[in-house]
């Protein structure tokens, strides 16, 4: 009897362990991206049902925060048991990406772990070229505060002599 009553337990709940899908591999072109750069993802996913919808969620992150806009993806199957989506990247100051699928299997939604992926920086960024930029150059600003405050004791002062006079 103990046996039967195991065995029945064994076979409702193995079944739908086995269905869910399970991601074997996300490989990304390219392997290193560059912020403002567009990505391929190429998911593997294993299902012993039919897999009725692939979608990938990716957003840009600092190193303290993400940032607000993400990109939620439908995935494109290619062949086989292989999903493909491409994502163009926002966010000049992202240092790195999180992802995640959500796949609809069954009638059911299964999400996978969620992966950090750090950006690579783009060294060859010419900063030479940003330092002529009278707008990105500091110092400016303290000279036109002092000579605005220099010209407000002026014109007050003149105000001044002017009302004394009767």
């Amino acid at each position: 009897m103990l046996i039967t009553f195991i065995f029945l337990i064994v076979s409702v709940f193995i079944p739908a362990v086995l269905a869910d899908p399970t991601v074997v591999q996300v490989t990304i072109d390219p392997t290193k991206p560059l912020p403002l750069s567009t990505i391929t993802f190429n998911a593997t996913i294993l299902c012993n049902e039919t897999i009725d919808e692939v979608r990938l969620l990716v957003q840009e992150c600092r190193e303290d925060l993400c940032f607000v806009h993400s990109f939620n993806i439908s995935m494109e199957k290619i062949i086989n048991d292989t999903y493909q989506a491409q994502c163009a990247l926002l966010q000049e100051e992202a240092t790195q990406i999180k992802y995640h699928l959500q796949i609809a299997c069954n009638e059911t939604w299964y999400t996978s772990n969620t992966t950090f992926m750090p950006l690579a920086s783009d060294t060859n960024k010419n900063t030479s070229q940003d330092s002529h930029d009278p707008m990105s150059t500091p110092g400016f600003e303290p000279s036109v505060v002092i000579v605005s405050i220099v010209f407000i004791l002026i014109f007050n002062h003149l105000i001044r002599k002017s009302n004394k006079k009767p």
